[in-house]
């Protein structure tokens, strides 16, 4: 086995968190070897499966006037001072790893006061970094050459969803408001996690939701919801959209108040409307309340309309003016 005098490593691959020299460990280090260890990095030297000791960044030969910890060894095993000495040095990285996606897989069950119990989805990125590298090896990594964070992605995902859970059950107030508690469910979650964390050397940076949706058919339901809010008061909005219908029929270049066509369409949905709603549409135009029909006083929103049409085929007015007076005719419902 050839000996190492210049330990290094050029960790290019981000997800790339150790590296091992040599990659098999317990290689033979020439005595005086220059170990370089980069700003963005620990180098831990290990003998016979024990951490002796962890160097920051910079140049570092091996010597017992360097590194006195060898010292033992070197007496111990009858080295001379040119002697190689097995043993092995892992690069750690300091880097930040982000965006490792999480997701939950299986469903979290939460109590909605209004929906009563429906499962949920959720899914979204961390970051982590190397916090402590010996507990990070000694805890996490073992004797492996190489470690990645797609070693530990599957790990991290689970510890973080089974908090998400926990978070969820005890804070979530509603599904319905489950889209504003997103950074108060990522902070709590990452108070949860910190000693489990620790325990692995790690530090958890960020914790990102970015969604937590119900199935499918509890949305169909919520988007129901939403559409009955909005049109909170149904006799309004049916008078709205018989006034529009009627205008339109007015507006018809080929409906003319003289055969019927066009704007009769149009009175023909006071007809099938119910008398209720008739009722109040009437009233909103300051008119009598009617029960059969529409009526065809000279007051009546239909009479204006039929009035406005006979002035535009006259060509007594202009199409913008009849446009604009029809709309203000609209908007006094």
């Amino acid at each position: 086995m050839a000996l190492m005098e210049v330990i290094e490593s050029v960790n290019n691959y981000e997800s790339q968190m150790i590296e091992r020299f040599p990659e098999e460990g317990g290689g033979e280090i020439k005595w005086g070897a220059q170990l370089t260890v980069r700003d963005s990095q620990w180098g831990v030297l290990y003998r016979d499966g024990k951490a002796l000791e962890v160097f920051d960044a910079g140049r570092y030969v091996l010597t017992t006037q360097n590194i006195p910890i060898l010292t033992k060894f070197v007496t111990q095993f009858g080295y001379g001072p040119d002697s190689p000495f097995r043993a092995d040095v892992v690069f750690v990285s300091k880097r930040l790893f982000p965006n490792l996606k999480w997701g939950t897989s299986e469903p979290i069950v939460f109590r909605d006061p209004e929906l009563q119990m429906i499962r949920l989805r959720a899914y979204g990125t961390q970051s982590i970094r190397v916090k402590d590298p010996l507990i990070f090896l000694n805890n996490l990594v073992g004797m492996q050459g190489y470690y990645t964070t797609e070693s530990i992605t599957d790990y991290l995902k689970h510890v973080v969803t089974s908090k998400l859970a926990e978070v969820i059950s005890n804070n979530g107030k509603s599904v319905f408001d489950l889209a504003g508690q997103y950074s108060l469910f990522s902070s709590l979650v990452k108070t949860e996690s910190v000693d489990i964390y620790d325990n692995l050397g790690l530090e958890i940076v960020d914790y990102i939701i970015n969604a937590i949706n119900p199935p499918k058919q509890v949305q169909e339901i919520m988007d129901k919801k939403t559409s009955m809010a909005v049109i909170s008061d149904m006799n309004k909005y049916m008078q709205y959209q018989t006034a529009t219908a009627i205008g339109d029929a007015a507006s018809n270049p080929g409906g003319k108040a003289s055969d019927g066509v066009g704007l009769g369409a149009g009175l023909g949905l006071g007809m099938i409307l119910p008398s209720s709603i008739m009722q109040s549409f009437n009233q909103s135009m300051g008119q009598p309340a009617q029960t059969a029909g529409v009526s065809s006083s000279e007051n009546s929103i239909a009479n204006k309309l039929v009035s406005l049409k006979s002035l535009l085929e006259q060509e007594l007015i202009t199409k913008e003016e009849f446009e604009q007076k029809r709309d203000q005719i609209i908007k006094e419902l």
